[in-house]
């Protein structure tokens, strides 16, 4: 039996060595994981001195061995965190990534206020995290709330439905750029123009820039490139779309490119149909998110949708 401070210190040398910049913080993640217990007690063990099995041992180095390739730690461990939920993960998948919390944290903050039913419409959800996300919180602070979550992926679709089983969402596999599709997915044409917010993380890479980070190859292509060289093409036809869902006075909160700021916010400030445009930093002061409030003006006509990136 190996003692548990010597396995970590290895499992960190190894990260470290790989180029991983948390190599702490993963060593200790990944040897929690395989003893299923939280990082508390896993310093207690720690602070014990207690040994592992070599069963344990073997667990360990095949997945700092797999993570040394750069495949994602999430994708080992099967979980995100995500706004205080454990969201199941799996390859094919894209992962929720952090910074986007913080279009959570704005769409609470614009219903801090509310008394619900509220409507709220989730496209290219992903993993769901999003939509179980709000659905939580808006739960613990007793404002009713039905949100529906759609991605493309059959594959998604199935893991965002796990993720929301205990919430009041719906999950649909349809295309969120296509109002066709979407309103044949599950016979959603009440609720065209009745939904109090529409949230989205898009596609948005510009397919002529594409990313070099090692652990973004395990993510799905279609999930990361934006339809076009700038990667604007799908963020607008998302807008496009949130038109067509939200009811007036409704809240929109998009995330987008850091390079898209400038570009969607002109491109909702000249639309008819949009008011209080707003550019939302994320943790790092990057320009992240472009939110807006939907005005009273008739519904648009649906634009034909871009292809998706593949």
């Amino acid at each position: 039996m190996t003692e548990i401070n010597q396995v970590i210190q290895h499992a960190q040398r190894q990260l470290f060595e790989a180029g991983i910049d948390s190599a702490k913080a993963e060593a200790a993640i990944i040897v929690a994981h395989v003893l299923e217990v939280e990082r508390g007690k896993l310093g207690i063990m720690q602070a014990l001195g207690e040994r592992l099995t070599p069963k344990a041992v073997d667990s360990v180095s095949e997945l700092v061995e797999a993570r040394v390739t750069r495949t994602p730690l999430q994708y080992l461990t099967g979980t995100a965190g995500f706004y205080g939920l454990d969201v199941q993960v799996e390859p094919g998948v894209f992962i929720p990534r952090v910074e986007t919390e913080i279009l959570v944290e704005t769409t609470l903050q614009h219903f801090d206020t509310a008394e619900g039913p509220l409507k709220i419409l989730d496209l290219c959800t992903g993993t769901g995290a999003i939509a179980a996300a709000l659905a939580e919180q808006l739960e613990q602070r007793n404002i009713p709330a039905a949100v529906w979550a759609v991605d493309l992926d059959p594959a998604a679709a199935d893991l965002a439905r796990r993720n929301t089983a205990e919430y009041n969402v719906t999950v649909l596999c349809a295309d969120a750029t296509d109002s066709g599709t979407l309103l044949a997915a599950a016979d959603l044409e009440p609720h065209v123009g009745v939904f109090d917010a529409v949230v989205t993380n898009p596609p948005y890479i510009p397919t002529a820039t594409p990313v070099t980070q090692p652990e973004a190859g395990f993510d799905p292509q279609q999930a990361l490139y934006g339809g076009s060289a700038d990667g604007t093409s799908i963020p607008l036809a998302i807008a496009d779309q949130a038109l067509q869902w939200l009811a007036p006075g409704g809240f929109f909160i998009m995330e987008h490119d850091h390079t898209h700021a400038s570009e969607l916010a002109a491109a909702l400030e000249a639309d008819p149909g949009w008011q209080d445009v707003v550019t939302v930093q994320d943790l790092t002061q990057t320009n992240r998110f472009v939110s807006a409030i939907r005005t009273d003006l008739p519904q648009p006509t649906p634009k034909t949708p871009p292809t998706l990136a593949q």
